[in-house]
């Protein structure tokens, strides 16, 4: 099985009433059936503040549920916008024997086959499914790659990214964020891009700490247009940086650390605050995930993480009760193991 013929269904739900006025642009996620309901909210904050652009959003997905590809038409059709499901078969990448870890299972690697299958479109917009959009994206999709093959924001400069361009041998010391990427679609596919970054994986697993970003920096270091930080403002914890957010400027807000604001511990962690707490919320309760239920933790690091916010927060019998859970968890995790 080669890699386009990996994609076992696909699906169009074409409700758009602009589509003869208006340029495509075309917006592409990679994820398995976990991360739809905020593929959802990130495509409807879309729409909502760019209510006049022309979308056309590609989701490349594994094993997704009849209910959400449900919800999904009807996404599309209450924006009037156009949704594309490609289903694959991931035994093509599972032959390649690609790194995976907790945060990062084999869905991470879709990015890099969305160009080759959207080979016939010049430019894709590559966003995370935890990125909302939270103002009009005009400067966004304007943006000129000035002959690069990628345009990325630069994660901030501190002590552990500078350790990490370090490791990765990068030229500029600058550490780029791959949750939104800009993709120049024919050049990508021109230089093999996929072929360098598979190859990259499989050469230096050990050093790539975070897998597909890492190989996505390594390889395109030379070729990337670097922009500012409000396209992908990431929401991050331990990283030298000052969090002061407002709402003017920010167009893409990207909830990179864990808890995720679908998540049942993510108003007690310290990345909730009076801006974050209720914006993704906001977005998702005007499309089809509205009143789905949070995600309770199940891995024994996220039950431990959500014990010890309830700590935090004075929660004692309550933090407790999840301590023990974490408990078993990890004994069923070693015993697994």
């Amino acid at each position: 099985m080669n890699l386009i013929n990996s994609i076992k269904n696909t699906i169009t739900f074409d409700y758009n009433t602009k589509k003869n006025n208006f340029s495509c642009i075309h917006i592409g996620y990679g994820i398995d059936n976990n991360f739809a309901r905020c593929t959802g909210t990130s495509i409807t904050s879309f729409c909502i503040n760019n209510p006049s652009n022309n979308f056309h959003f590609h989701i490349l997905i594994s094993n997704i549920s009849s209910d959400n590809i449900i919800k999904f038409k009807l996404l599309s059709k209450k924006y009037s916008t156009i949704i594309t499901i490609y289903e694959i078969d991931t035994f093509f990448l599972e032959n390649l024997n690609l790194p995976t870890k907790q945060y990062w299972k084999l869905p991470t690697y879709f990015r890099f086959i969305l160009p080759q299958i959207l080979k016939e479109y010049t430019k894709l917009f590559y966003i995370d499914a935890d990125i909302i959009c939270i103002n009009d994206a005009t400067s966004l999709f304007n943006i000129n790659l000035d002959n690069n093959i990628i345009a990325a924001v630069a994660e901030p400069n501190n002590k552990i990214i500078l350790q990490r361009c370090s490791t990765l041998n990068l030229k500029r010391n600058i550490y780029f964020n791959a949750g939104m990427l800009i993709i120049n679609i024919k050049k990508w596919n021109q230089l093999d891009i996929f072929k360098k970054l598979i190859l990259e994986l499989q050469t230096n697993p050990d050093k790539l700490e975070c897998l597909d970003q890492d190989a996505l920096n390594i390889v395109l270091q030379d070729n990337v247009k670097y922009i500012q930080d409000y396209y992908n403002y990431l929401i991050l914890y331990n990283r030298g940086k000052n969090l002061t957010l407002t709402n003017s400027k920010i167009i893409l807000l990207h909830f990179a650390a864990i808890p995720k604001p679908w998540h049942l511990a993510w108003t007690l962690s310290p990345n909730c605050n009076s801006f974050t707490k209720n914006i993704y919320k906001n977005y998702e309760d005007n499309s089809p995930w509205k009143n789905t239920p949070l995600v309770i933790p199940s891995h024994y690091k996220d039950i431990r993480r959500y014990a010890k916010y309830l700590k935090q927060h004075k929660l004692y019998l309550k933090s407790l009760k999840w301590y023990i859970k974490y408990s078993i968890a990890k004994i069923k995790q070693l015993y697994i193991k």
